[in-house]
């Protein structure tokens, strides 16, 4: 009786240690992640940061995930909203460069207008 009160109790920790990877969580930090590599995280200061954080978070998310912590999907959550940061901040600055473009090609209109 001993013996299989101790084998049930080992395949229920051995069941609780193969908790299933919080795939939806996972998919969206990654395709976050890549996202803001598209969107040029890595040549801006400030959005590589938020970046460099969401592939931390992404990794934490997978190992508690692996071990069977139910945080993973507060971590992977992480992951996604850092890497949405970084993608936010990229556009950010390629709009701010498209606007000081815009005014350079203005100014220079002007120029040529007004000899």
């Amino acid at each position: 009786m001993k013996t299989l009160l101790m084998s049930l109790a080992v395949l229920g920790l051995a069941g609780c240690a193969s908790a299933p990877m919080p795939a939806a969580g996972l998919q969206r930090s990654e395709a976050s992640i890549r996202g803001a590599q598209e969107l040029g995280a890595l040549g801006i200061p400030a959005a590589r940061l938020h970046l460099e954080m969401a592939k931390d978070q992404d990794a934490k998310g997978k190992k508690m995930a692996a071990d069977g912590d139910a945080r993973a999907v507060l971590m992977l959550a992480r992951a996604e909203s850092d890497a949405e940061l970084a993608m936010g901040i990229a556009r950010e600055a390629a709009v701010h460069a498209s606007a000081l473009k815009a005014t350079e090609d203005l100014k220079a209109v002007r120029a040529r207008g007004n000899p």
